[in-house]
Order: C-alpha cells, then structure tokens, then sequence
C-alpha cells in the first residue's frame, strides 16, 4: 500500500488568531485533515497532550463521552504540495472526523462537568466551535443552495462568539467565578 501525500495546502482560519496547517490528501475521497499542531491549537491544547491521546484512547475524563472504537492518532503523510512550508517533508495530521470526535467528546464532558480543572479550557474551546461550525455550515449550505459562492473561513470567524457568553444573554446564570456554570446552573437553564 502507497503512503498518502498531502497534495493541496492552505491555512485555514476559523477563529480570529489562529491560523492551522489544512491539506487534502491524494486519497479517492479527498480526505481533509489538519496539521498536529494545527488540530492541537484549533482545540486550545498542548500539542504533546494530543500526542499522548494516541496511546492512550480514551482518556478516563472522556470515556463516558466518546466512540471507544475511533482510532485516536494522527497519520503521518508525505507533503507534496508545493505552497506548504512542509514540502518534500512527512508530518503528522489528523483527519476531520478525528477532530470532529474531539470536539464533540470534550464539548460533553465540558456540559457534563466531566473534565478535570486543566481541561475545562479545552471543553470550553470545543463547545466555541461547534456552535460556530454547526452555524457555519449551515450559512454555507443554505448560500451554495441559492447560488451565492459561501465564503466559509469569513463565515466561521464571524459566527465564533463565546458560547458562555451567548448562553448567558438566554439566561444562563453562572455560580462560579471564570463563568463556569455548575450542573445546577444548567439543570436551572
């Protein structure tokens, strides 16, 4: 079996600040990934944190909240592409689906305070860009359906809020300091 090669790269900004390594690989299905530093600063984690993820899967915060069977890792491909200042190099990215998984594990341990103090920061991150993706999308979807061309990096910077922010203008009542909301907090919501 051949190695996969990044074929085609851009820089990929979904939220203001910060910018991430994506490719699509030569694979049939075009597979689109991010970078490992990518995925770790989308996500608001030490990159070292993701790597370890990849051995041990998953992590006790986040079993009650994950797939069990994803194979968590990245995949070391071949840069090909000749934009990337990776070029002729192999590193490690994650694909979409991976990234997707993170997200919505870490987003319900977050809501279920099932995260450890020095992860709450990454819970708060997942569940920041799922309410920014989801309304992302769905822009995109409804702008290609109609014929206007989505601009998709645009829409996702402008549709990033705080989401602690945003639930609290619907009446979300935060008890602890750093706009943490308790289980009682959200069972009141």
């Amino acid at each position: 079996m051949s190695e996969k090669k990044a074929i085609y790269y851009g820089q990929v900004k979904l939220i203001p600040g910060i910018v991430c390594d994506g490719y699509v690989l030569d694979d049939p299905d075009s597979t689109t990934v991010l970078s490992e530093r990518g995925t770790a600063d989308l996500l608001d984690m030490d990159h070292k944190t993701l790597q370890a993820m990849g051995g041990n899967w998953p992590p006790k915060t986040l079993e009650s909240f994950c797939d069990k069977n994803l194979i968590m890792g990245g995949n070391y491909v071949e840069v090909v592409a000749r934009n990337s200042p990776y070029c002729g190099r192999k590193i490690e990215v994650y694909t979409t689906k991976i990234i997707q998984s993170l997200i919505h594990a870490y987003s319900l341990a977050f809501m279920n305070d099932g995260l450890r103090k020095n992860q709450i920061h990454i819970g708060k991150r997942a569940v920041e860009l799922a309410i920014s993706l989801v309304r992302t999308a769905l822009d995109a979807a409804i702008k290609e359906a109609c014929g206007v061309k989505p601009e998709i990096q645009k829409t996702a910077k402008k549709n990033y809020v705080d989401a602690v922010a945003a639930v609290q203008e619907w009446g979300l009542r935060c008890s602890v300091k750093n706009n943490i909301a308790t289980k009682q907090d959200i069972l009141e919501f």
